[in-house]
């Protein structure tokens, strides 16, 4: 929101209409049976116009009584805006550059660092935080609990909590998770479209993330992909709404069916077995996926996917052929396979490449 860096004094109107009426201080003091001190100090913006001063400027100016107090008003409000600006331009730089640009780019704010306090202000405002020491009591409220608590606190060092919390804060504005405030999660449900997911999945084109929303949606899922702000080292994250409804939302980083779909079952595996109301991220650094809860969503993803044997019948293989029949035979998607490949460092990463299928967006 386009802001100024001044006030302007309800007094400002006065001295401009005096200026127009060729009227002295002191007669306009007279006529409004004040003190010229107090004209010149509302001239000035050191004395307030009262509603009883109001209602008199209005019989001499003509100027309704309501328009000096909006006057009034907006000074006040410019003043404590910018003495609040003044404030909350210490934590700039606490403030990513990254979630900076999200911000410009999504319409919450004009402001850059030049205008720290206004880009720190717009930035609460994005989180519907009145101060910068809310919204550092509400990212540790929300990022609490065994589970999150772990993933949060060994990614400190690579994961920006004003990145993360930007682009969670931008997924709760999407349509998708307005609509899932009115959803009934129904875990059993989940658990048997597992099969009909996997089998989706299996087929990746740009229809994919498409049909797997509306088949989490029956189960009563959210599934979102939403952009992220640049440098955000995530592929996913899970959590709920009030506790009640599970979100998954992946950041859909290379938008390649391998990160998309081991994500997703990464995702599904938070939403079955770890406590309700934690929030989960999915890293694109091996380090940073080493907590229990991690540990058990990749293990979950892996069984899904790739059944009791794992990644063994990939272990020796080489060439796009043979990963893709053997995918096939397996009913994974190739670029799956791959994927957990590099990942493992069972492949070398200049190879299986080109088994890779861009799934688009979710919208």
């Amino acid at each position: 929101m386009a802001t100024t860096n001044y006030a302007v004094p309800p007094g400002a109107f006065l001295e401009e209409w005096l200026d127009d009426e060729a009227m002295t201080q002191g007669e306009a003091a007279a006529r409004l049976g004040c003190s010229r001190k107090q004209i010149n100090e509302i001239v000035n913006g050191r004395a307030p116009v009262t509603a009883d001063t109001a209602s008199r400027l209005a019989r001499l100016t003509s100027v309704p009584t309501d328009a000096w107090l909006r006057y009034e008003a907006l000074y006040r409000a410019d003043l404590a805006r910018i003495r609040d600006e003044e404030t909350l331009a210490q934590y700039v730089d606490a403030i990513h550059p990254g979630a900076a640009s999200y911000l410009r780019e999504v319409g919450a704010t004009r402001a850059t660092r030049r205008r720290p306090g206004e880009l720190v202000s717009d930035f609460l405002a994005f989180h519907r935080c009145g101060t910068w020491e809310a919204y550092e009591q509400l990212q540790h409220t929300e990022s609490s609990g065994d589970y999150a608590l772990a993933a949060l606190t060994e990614s400190r060092a690579d994961l920006d909590p004003t990145l993360l919390s930007t682009w969670v804060r931008a997924g709760e504005l999407d349509e998708r998770f307005e609509l899932g405030r009115r959803g009934d999660y129904d875990e059993r449900e989940l658990r048997a479209l597992l099969p009909e997911l996997r089998e989706r999945t299996a087929r990746p084109d740009q229809k994919l993330l498409a049909d797997v929303g509306q088949i989490l949606r029956r189960a009563g899922v959210v599934f979102m992909l939403i952009s992220p702000p640049r440098g955000l080292p995530l592929y996913g994250v899970t959590r709920w709404i009030d506790k009640q409804v599970p979100i998954i939302q992946q950041s859909g980083r290379r938008q390649h069916d391998g990160f998309v779909i081991w994500t997703l079952f990464h995702e599904i595996g938070h939403v079955l077995n770890d406590p309700r109301g934690e929030l989960h991220v999915e890293y694109s650094t091996k380090k940073m996926r080493t907590s229990v809860a991690e540990r058990s969503a990749n293990q979950f993803a892996l069984d899904t996917l790739f059944g009791p044997e794992g990644l063994a019948p990939f272990s020796d293989l080489r060439y796009d052929r043979e990963i893709r029949d053997t995918a096939a035979r397996i009913g994974v998607a190739p670029g799956v396979a791959v994927q957990q490949m590099h990942r493992n460092r069972i492949l070398d990463y200049s190879r299986g490449n080109r088994l890779f299928v861009d799934v688009g967006t979710a919208e």
